[in-house]
């Protein structure tokens, strides 16, 4: 992956004692890095945040679900699907 490909990150902190905010970056190199499925990792906790990201590009909506209810299922893992609640700062 070339530096042009990957995507960007910052922490933004807060003022009012809420955790920080994670920022994401993608240009367009990125998306089409990982439109059809290649994926962009973070590792927080090697700067002292206990989170790990991992992001991927699908071609549509419910073609990212087939992919995450497909890994999901391999991995015998469940998840909670709140799709529809309001996840916005």
């Amino acid at each position: 992956m070339t530096r042009e490909d990957q995507m960007l990150f910052a922490l933004a902190p807060t003022s009012d004692g809420q955790p920080p905010i994670i920022i994401f970056a993608i240009s367009q190199a990125a998306w089409e890095y990982m439109k059809d499925g290649k994926t962009h990792t973070f590792d927080l906790t090697k700067s002292g945040i206990p989170l790990r990201l991992m992001c991927f590009g699908a071609k549509s909506h419910s073609d990212a679900m087939k992919t995450l209810n497909d890994a999901m299922a391999k991995l015998g893992v469940p998840y909670l699907d709140e799709r529809s609640k309001d996840f916005s700062i």
